[in-house]
């Protein structure tokens, strides 16, 4: 018997009534959402995870995904396998936390952001199959879910499925302490700096047609504050754009920071 009924847009815990029976799909995404008019806690369908035409990776990347996986899958996993990325914006953690989520082949929830954190447990404790659960940038929402009111979900003690719960985070500093140094809430942690994107100038540049990879690649290395994939592919754009500007004139009106000499 499915653990879900569909009613209109409405995806619901099975109760003790008759709907239309429904299992949620690997590889979907659904927002779990909570009405403050009716009580109602629900999901709601929401398509799949929009990727790059072309995600830049390392190696260290995919050693990462599959580590995080491997464990999941094994029978050393608890109920609840924790995974955070941490760093600037645009430096890839959204895109990695996309790419292990769609290799789980899972169902993947992700909780709106009115969705109180108390109200996590009662739901997730009530799911008996495997799921992943989405926080992205889970520090900007400390009205909702303070990433305190978290650790009781982390700790998994009521939930009776496996639940592999990937965050990202810009700033270290507003995670709560005691996500760090314990393995039963957060198994595994990444950091990203400023600058990790660097090695992918070049390529990104020969990708977009760019002439002179070089000298772009030599100007984005020694200029450009901070290299996000999000500052890099928006200066190059320029580049393409602005073919009678020198690149100092590109830069100088961009919301980018100088690098620091």
């Amino acid at each position: 018997m499915a653990e879900f009924i569909k009613v209109g847009e409405r995806i619901k815990l099975r109760p003790n009534v008759e709907g239309l029976e429904f299992n949620l799909e690997g590889g979907k995404i659904y927002d779990l959402k909570y009405c403050d008019m009716t009580g109602e806690t629900y999901l709601q369908e929401n398509g799949s995870f929009n990727m790059p035409k072309k995600v830049y990776k390392v190696p260290e990347d995919d050693e990462f995904k599959d580590r995080v996986l491997t464990y999941f899958n094994s029978d050393k996993a608890g109920n609840t396998t924790g995974v955070l990325l941490a760093g600037t914006k645009g430096t890839g953690k959204t895109i990695l936390a996309k790419r292990i989520a769609i290799d789980s082949n899972l169902p993947v929830i992700i909780p709106a952001n009115n969705f109180y954190a108390h109200r996590l447990n009662t739901f997730f404790k009530q799911i008996k199959s495997p799921v992943v659960v989405m926080f992205d940038e889970v520090e900007k929402n400390d009205y909702y879910w303070n990433t305190k009111d978290l650790l009781g979900f982390l700790d998994g003690v009521e939930a009776t499925a496996k639940k592999l719960v990937l965050m990202t985070c810009n700033d270290t500093d507003e995670i709560n302490d005691n996500f760090f140094d314990r393995c039963s809430r957060i198994r595994y942690f990444r950091e990203y700096e400023a600058n990790s994107n660097t090695a992918f100038i070049k390529l990104i540049a020969k990708d977009k047609g760019i002439e002179d990879i070089d000298k772009v690649a030599d100007f984005i290395t020694n200029n450009m504050g901070v290299k996000s994939f999000d500052n890099i592919n928006s200066f190059l754009d320029e580049v393409i754009l602005f073919k009678d500007k020198s690149y100092e004139d590109i830069i100088k009106y961009m919301n980018i920071s100088e690098e620091e000499c």
